[in-house]
């Protein structure tokens, strides 16, 4: 049986650095399993320039690939079940999952009980696995998108993206 995986894919166009012709970039952020994984590519019809870059998600994503990815797809909010959850599995899950010291993560709590976390569907929703696997009962909120979803929706009632890796 195959892994299951939360894909969010952008295209965007890019001028070719060898001929100028322009070419079509195509960018995914990836959940694939409990790991954040990334790639960008691209090919040039013009002079057959191409490129392919791939790597671990989490904080090595790109950042114009992640800027691409939440222009495209808005941004996903951690919501936690219970908001008077204890901070101590929450604090442990985020520092072990965003780094930074103590004063940072604390922030980062703040920001989730007020519900102005948010970050891709791959990342919000790792971290939400996370939480769970802590006993802390955490969801993710899409954005209010096109042809998807009310604002505020659950994204386990969407349909996300899927695909099984063998």
């Amino acid at each position: 049986m195959g892994q299951v995986a939360l894909i969010a894919s952008v295209r965007y166009p890019e001028r070719c650095s060898g001929c100028g012709s322009e070419l079509e970039c195509v960018g995914v952020q990836a959940l694939v399993g409990e790991s954040l994984e990334w790639d960008i590519s691209y090919h040039c019809s013009g002079c057959g320039d191409a490129l392919y870059e791939c790597g671990p998600g989490g904080s090595s994503v790109p950042d114009d690939l992640r800027r691409r990815l939440l222009a495209e797809h808005g941004e996903a909010r951690l919501v936690l079940s219970d908001p008077r959850a204890s901070s101590v599995p929450v604090m442990k899950v985020l520092r072990a999952e965003l780094g930074g010291d103590p004063a940072r993560t604390k922030r980062t709590l703040q920001q989730i009980r007020a519900g102005l976390f948010a970050g891709t569907m791959p990342e919000t929703t790792l971290l939400a696995h996370r939480l769970r696997a802590a006993g802390v009962e955490a969801e993710v909120e899409c954005p209010k998108q096109p042809d998807e979803a009310p604002a505020g929706q659950l994204a386990a009632d969407l349909g996300v993206r899927t695909a099984r890796r063998t």
